[in-house]
């Protein structure tokens, strides 16, 4: 879950007496555009002097991209004035919650740039060999608190923020879906995937409704392969219209547990999905032949049993990433997971299921009994396990590409010549 300040991301390493260790995970990271709905903004006097040739020279300019955890941070830097052992910096950053923007004197430390932070934190800047920016934020040089990625270049691909229609309305109004798109360049249409988003955890923080989720590292495997990635937002969440319903305890107090009150919210989730493939459908970049569905936990095995359920559109497949409606700990687990993923059983092509050790609402053996359930049902498809890195959290393996590129890109091969 998405801490309260602005930079957290929690103890990715710890500091030794000889200074700040970058965390292993970053040689998998790459820039980007932000996650954050809100822009950070330099200083409208910034001014970048020119640094002649060699190695200072790639350091000068403004650097762009994201930080923080989900890319949830818009991340700017201006390094205005060099010289062998110091440099003039603007850092601006900005999420939902919060923003800075300060002007301050770097040093370079082994190949590094370092600038203290007026609230603190110290900054931690070095170069990449492809010329882009590596920056972290360290709490007294003992805490990482957040990590990202800049760059000088455009950007890869273009990240957009659509509101689609629906059919429903609210006091009147028309209602509509929000909808992140990733698209690379060109016109298209592009084969797309629709790529559906998770719960919130046990569904007891209602501020986390309204966060909009994508996951960059889905988008940016897809887009480098020429597809479009589309996020929609089910009703309730993120800047989706509408009430967030997919499930709860009578008092809304967390998600419920018993069947009767839990698929319920499975249907909605579906009737919210038929809006979205409604529009997408009529795009003119949406190559309607080449059509993929997947999605994280909830979005998991909503795209299973939609892909299932619809006989329009055909997709080429379904990628189901840790895919779960109600944690396993619920008594009535077994009545809402593996009865919703036979539902996707009718789907007349082989579907991929990605899956992590040590996730805390989904084990293996409960994931593996589902599998099991939709194969015999009829259902194709083929179940794959994962080791986190790190020891981490299994549930979050689609952050981690180095884990299943490798069987995405060999399932993708497959559909395509399937």
């Amino acid at each position: 879950m998405l801490g309260s300040s602005l930079f957290l991301m929690g103890n990715f390493a710890q500091a030794q007496n000889d200074g700040p260790i970058w965390p292993p995970v970053m040689s998998q990271l790459r820039a980007g555009p932000s996650e954050s709905s809100v822009a950070a903004q330099l200083l409208p006097d910034v001014a970048v002097e020119p640094a002649g040739v060699g190695a200072l020279a790639r350091w000068s300019g403004i650097w762009q991209g994201w930080a923080c955890f989900s890319a949830q941070c818009d991340v700017k830097v201006a390094i205005e004035k060099l010289s062998a052992d110091t440099a003039t910096v603007v850092y601006a950053a900005a999420s939902t919650t919060q923003r800075t923007t300060e002007r301050g004197e770097a040093k370079f430390v082994n190949n590094e740039m370092q600038m203290k932070l007026q609230a603190g934190a110290t900054l931690l800047l070095r170069l990449r060999e492809d010329g882009d920016m590596e920056m972290s934020l360290w709490r007294n040089a003992q805490q990482l608190i957040s990590l990202g990625v800049l760059t000088k270049k455009p950007f890869p691909y273009a990240r957009t923020v659509e509101h689609i229609p629906t059919p429903w309305q609210q006091d009147g109004r028309a209602q509509t879906l929000e909808m992140v798109v990733y698209r690379p360049p060109g016109a298209g249409p592009f084969p797309t995937l629709v790529f559906n988003h998770g719960s919130t955890g046990e569904g007891d923080r209602p501020e986390l409704f309204a966060q909009t989720w994508a996951s960059p590292e889905v988008g940016h495997y897809f887009v480098d392969r020429g597809w479009q990635v589309v996020f929609p937002q089910r009703r309730g969440r993120g800047r989706s219209d509408g009430v967030y319903d997919e499930g709860f305890e009578p008092d809304r107090s967390r998600y419920a547990c018993k069947a009767e009150l839990s698929l319920p919210g499975l249907e909605r989730a579906m009737t919210d999905l038929d809006a979205v493939m409604a529009h997408l459908l009529t795009r003119m970049d949406v190559d309607a032949k080449r059509l993929l569905i997947g999605g994280v936990s909830r979005g998991g095995i909503l795209s299973v049993a939609y892909a299932g359920t619809r006989v329009q559109p055909q997709f080429l497949g379904v990628l189901n990433f840790v895919g779960g409606w109600v944690g396993d700990r619920c008594k009535d687990a077994d009545k809402v997971n593996a009865v919703s993923f036979v539902r996707g059983a009718m789907f007349p092509r082989p579907t991929l299921w990605l899956y992590g050790a040590h996730d805390p609402f989904y084990s293996l053996s409960h994931s593996r009994k589902n599998f099991d359930a939709f194969t015999a049902a009829g259902g194709k498809g083929e179940f794959m396990e994962f080791a986190p890195l790190y020891s981490g959290n299994g549930h979050f393996i689609h952050s981690q590409p180095v884990l299943w590129e490798s069987a995405v890109t060999d399932y993708l091969y497959k559909m395509e010549r399937y």
